[in-house]
């Protein structure tokens, strides 16, 4: 509907993991995260916005993906966004998927019904 923001975009950001942090190691989350450290290690939880100084060196599997940073790693989502800024080196596999003119990737891109099909499941 004409007006109506998406429930995801009214979610409030639970953490903020700040520019200049670096984590080592897997993060589990519930809710809404936003990172613009660096991370090496696995991401999984609900929806993670990843911003434009956030440097990803895992595989991300959510439920949502905002990338405005680097990822090197594959991403599975059941939706993913990624902007002008954002650099994957890796796979991206999403039912719902939104590009960016200026967005790089580098890897396979699966989306849509296709993912299913896939062998892989975005659950």
């Amino acid at each position: 509907m004409l007006g109506k923001k998406k429930e995801e975009e009214t979610v409030e950001v639970k953490s903020i993991l700040a520019e200049g942090l670096k984590i080592e190691g897997n993060i589990i989350s519930e809710g809404k995260i936003r990172i613009d450290g660096s991370v090496e290690g696995e991401i999984n939880g609900d929806f993670f916005i990843f911003g434009p100084t956030a440097l990803i060196k895992g595989n991300i599997s959510a439920k949502s993906v905002i990338v405005m940073g680097t990822v090197e790693g594959n991403i599975k989502a059941e939706r993913a966004e990624l902007k002008s800024s954002s650099k994957v080196k890796g796979d991206v596999l999403a039912k719902v998927l939104s590009v960016e003119p200026g967005a790089s990737i580098e890897g396979k891109v699966i989306c849509g019904d296709y993912t299913s099909s896939s062998g892989e499941t975005t659950e």
